[in-house]
């Protein structure tokens, strides 16, 4: 059975995610969550969860605060590729585009 790493072990920055800052500083990043043998998560500590948590409260208070730069119609673009392969009368997004 895989053992949960403590909060000294996980990785904080990994150097192949691009750091998301926010006031504090970089916002920490973690390893996916460990399974059991039958696919289960594994319980991790009350430390690792609540740093996950507030990491997560932080990466999305910093993404509000991103600038609305996309290309004007890449929404409708978007909204048209989603229905493409969607069969006539299944489409999602139609009259949005």
């Amino acid at each position: 059975m895989a053992t949960n790493p403590t909060l000294s072990e996980i990785e904080i920055n990994r150097p192949d995610a691009s750091a998301l800052c926010d006031a504090d500083g970089p916002i920490p990043t973690f390893p996916p969550r460990a399974l059991d043998e039958q696919g289960r998560l594994i319980p991790i500590s009350p430390e690792e969860r609540k740093a996950r948590s507030e990491a997560a409260i932080r990466a999305l208070r910093a993404i509000e605060l991103l600038p609305d730069d996309d290309p004007p119609g890449s929404t409708e673009e978007l909204f048209r590729s989603l229905d493409a392969n969607r069969p006539e009368g299944a489409k999602q997004f139609e009259g949005m585009y």
